[in-house]
């Protein structure tokens, strides 16, 4: 059997070809491959039991413990996660609330702000961070406390200075897995602890895996092992959060998200049946609130947005805003502790309106280093932005050029320290590539982290570096890889055609039954060849921002904001090809399922417009 058939020099597609077997075979996705990565067997971390075992001495000694977080959303994820969880368990819990002003180690300062909030504190609980915090530890234990740390980033020598640390990237960890976030690294700590000492609340602290797998998802930790099953757990909570909004004027009326009662849902319902403490309740009813506030802001219209994506695009983005922007921090915290519901709903809407200010600045500064002098550039830019920006804008030069970039601050003098941050596509590993070379160093994860220069002489060296490397690493990528795993269109590269699309709702529906996806397991990318002959071109959205092509064979193409920059170009192509032949325009796109009035589509939603020279 052929996969092309040729009827007067057109190719058609074999209707019988399985895409989604095509998809797998192409991405090495074997049967047995799949099967692994269901796998949520795991070792139990270093030093977990006797992390459980002081919490208990703890706890039956009524000492007070203060939690420690970071405070990105990960930390938050797991503040609150520590928070509720322990609280429930009936600790003496309280919650610090970092600055991010500090950088991400725990300082002294911490530690003085702690102890004159709540002097009686006898216990530390650090979470996603800590483990190289040498001075704020030393501070901790200089008043006599316990110091207790979980976190997840890389221990350096001389390695960790507290009583107890429980981290999957200790040195002498052998813990296979060690992409887990610090939200789930806490998550076993608390659950560890439910199981031997309070089994009774064991459902109750299951509930907190809704936390840990949206630390997972923020962090961009590898959606494979354990934590597959537990961003499904964490996304299926979140849903039982959720309550569409009312519709008083019928099933064809318009809904009203303002009209949305939280206690509604089925979490706060089976919630209410038993008494928990206010701190477990209050952060599922911020839970809850928080995906009210995204409803009435548009970014919620059904139960099905709620998945890895919104986590990833929508929510994260909105609490990591105050960092990026030198906005306050409170909010983003105070949605899930706050007492009063009408204050939680007000800082829910704060953060989502801090992260269209983030959008913005984002361009502003974007344009900034368009515009100024960069004498280091493709390699490494300077700005002026906020500090916290310059992972943001060094992601979207990243994604401009594609190779690493990193943002810094513009020094003074030859001697000034610089700092800033590096992105980087998945084939580079920006930690690795510094390691050898004195006075450059980065510090977080190998596509995203924190990046050092001792003195601003040796940015020549950095961008050396960062140059050398790259060619290095591009030789093992294939260069001349399909941007798709699949191709669809009716070019002779096609592996089917677009007239018709039942291939490709079995496709959608067999994939989407592989979800999560991820960092590590993506969602697999489709090229689409579109002929501009017949092709309708269509401008939607509220500001008439976005774009909607529709084939032929009509499938719906959405592209959004897009309109601005492509609808007259696309608009050219379809008139010139009415009157000329023209050659096929390619995209790639992801291929989902949309359901109206009962009605079932496939529909693309475009990525990116692949040059024709490609």
């Amino acid at each position: 059997m052929t996969m092309f058939q040729t009827v007067d020099d057109h190719p058609l597609v074999d209707k019988d070809i399985d895409l989604f077997a095509l998809m797998c075979q192409r991405r090495g996705w074997t049967d047995e491959y799949l099967r692994a990565i269901e796998s949520t067997e795991h070792d139990e971390l270093l030093g977990l039991a006797e992390m459980v075992d002081a919490l208990e001495d703890a706890r039956a000694a009524g000492k007070k413990i203060v939690i420690a977080p970071d405070f990105d959303m990960d930390g938050i994820s797991s503040g609150v996660l520590g928070y509720a969880g322990l609280s429930e368990l009936g600790f003496d819990a309280e919650l610090h609330l970092p600055d991010y002003r500090r950088g991400h180690d725990l300082t002294p300062e911490d530690i003085a702000e702690i102890a004159l909030q709540w002097p009686e504190t006898r216990v530390l609980l650090t979470c996603d961070g800590g483990v190289n915090s040498h001075r704020g530890i030393a501070a901790a234990r200089a008043l006599g406390w316990t110091t207790l740390v979980t976190d997840h980033h890389e221990e350096l020598e001389p390695g960790s200075t507290a009583d107890i640390t429980v981290d999957p990237c200790r040195i002498d960890e052998t813990y296979a897995h060690t992409g887990i976030c610090g939200a789930h690294v806490l998550y076993q700590v608390i659950e560890t602890y439910a199981r031997i000492h309070r089994p009774e609340k064991f459902w109750e602290i299951r509930l907190l895996r809704l936390f840990a797998g949206l630390g997972t998802v923020s962090d961009v930790m590898p959606i494979l092992w354990e934590n597959r099953q537990l961003v499904r757990d964490s996304l299926s909570i979140a849903r039982l959060l959720w309550v569409a909004p009312p519709k008083p004027n019928g099933p064809y009326g318009n809904p009203e998200p303002h009209l949305i009662d939280i206690e509604k849902s089925t979490m706060m319902q089976l919630l209410r049946t038993e008494p928990h403490h206010p701190v477990f309740i209050r952060a599922f009813q911020g839970f809850a609130l928080m995906l009210k506030a995204f409803t009435q802001a548009g970014k919620i219209r059904d139960i099905d947005d709620i998945d890895e994506g919104f986590y990833g695009f929508y929510l994260a983005p909105a609490m990591n805003s105050p960092r990026r922007t030198g906005e306050p921090l409170e909010p983003c915290f105070a949605v899930f502790t706050a007492h009063d519901v009408d204050a939680i709903l007000k800082n829910a809407h704060e953060v989502i309106q801090g992260n269209e200010r983030r959008k913005r600045m984002t361009v502003e500064h974007l344009e900034a280093l368009a515009e100024s002098d960069q004498p280091l550039a493709p390699w490494v830019y300077f700005s002026d932005a906020p500090a916290g920006m310059y992972g943001l804008l060094a992601n979207q030069m990243m994604e401009r050029s594609g190779h690493p970039v990193v943002v810094v601050n513009r020094p003074a003098n030859p001697d000034d320290f610089v700092s800033g941050s590096g992105r980087a596509p998945g084939w580079f590993d920006i930690i690795t590539s510094l390691d050898p070379h004195d006075g450059l160093w980065a510090i977080g994860h190998q596509q995203a982290c924190g990046v050092k220069v001792e003195r601003a002489e040796l940015l020549d060296s950095l961008v050396t570096v960062l140059s050398d490397a790259t060619h290095v690493a591009l030789l093992a990528v294939d260069q001349d890889a399909v941007q798709g795993d699949i191709v669809l269109g009716p070019d002779a590269d096609c592996d089917a055609g677009l007239d018709d699309l039942q291939p490709l709702f079995e496709f959608v529906r067999r994939t989407e039954s592989l979800k999560p996806f991820g960092h590590g397991f993506t969602e697999p990318v489709v090229q689409i060849a579109i002929e501009p002959l017949g092709l309708r071109v269509e401008r939607i959205g509220s500001e008439r921002q976005h774009l909607r092509l529709v084939t032929r064979s009509g499938l719906s193409c959405l592209w959004w904001n897009a309109a601005e920059e492509k609808h007259d170009e696309l608009r050219r192509r379809v008139v010139r090809a009415s009157r000329t032949e023209l050659g096929t325009m390619r995209f790639t796109a992801k291929l989902q399922l949309n359901t109206f009035r009962g009605d079932t589509r496939v529909q693309a939603v475009i990525n990116e417009q692949i040059p024709a020279s490609a």
